[in-house]
């Protein structure tokens, strides 16, 4: 195995003619569904240079720190990207995501958290263009006519909707 490319943020290896991706802080990353008062999920919009600059709606993400739990990313990143804190019990582990298993080696942890209007505490960082409090009723037309269609939304969503079914 060996090392193609590496910058501050990922590396490419090759290992008998295959290659993939390692990203720095995935293994400890999370994505964070965040339920406010029962009844809104709270997205972010963000612009995703990968997508031709795309503004996308997306539920919060990021990569874990050296040392973090996934679980204490998942607070980090919340409060970063919406301004809401939420406290460890306030998240539940809904399940885990490989966004592309043929060429990313990543893994992250995703969370359903539960929030309430005084947990917001702080102005969101600069990464979101705006934080959107979306009804919960309102995500399936917003699945179903293509608005939310990334990997990270739709998985946290499909653990949240299979909870929901058991």
């Amino acid at each position: 195995m060996s090392t193609v490319y590496e910058n501050p943020w990922f590396k490419v290896v090759r290992e008998e003619g295959f290659h993939w991706v390692e990203e720095n802080g995935a293994s400890n990353g999370a994505a964070i569904l965040a339920v406010l008062d029962g009844h809104s999920a709270l997205l972010v919009r963000v612009q995703r240079p990968a997508q031709g600059k795309r503004i996308m709606l997306e539920i919060p993400r990021g990569y874990g720190e050296p040392g973090e739990s996934s679980l204490q990313c998942a607070c980090r990143e919340l409060q970063e990207e919406t301004g809401y804190r939420a406290q460890p019990d306030q998240l539940t582990l809904l399940g885990h995501y490989r966004p592309n298993s043929a060429i990313l080696a990543s893994s992250v942890d995703l969370y359903l958290a539960q929030l309430g209007s005084t947990d917001l505490v702080s102005a969101p960082d600069d990464e979101a263009i705006a934080i959107e409090a979306v009804p919960l009723q309102a995500l399936p037309a917003l699945l179903q006519d293509g608005t939310l269609d990334d990997g990270f939304t739709l998985a946290a969503l499909a653990h949240f909707y299979a909870r929901a079914q058991g």
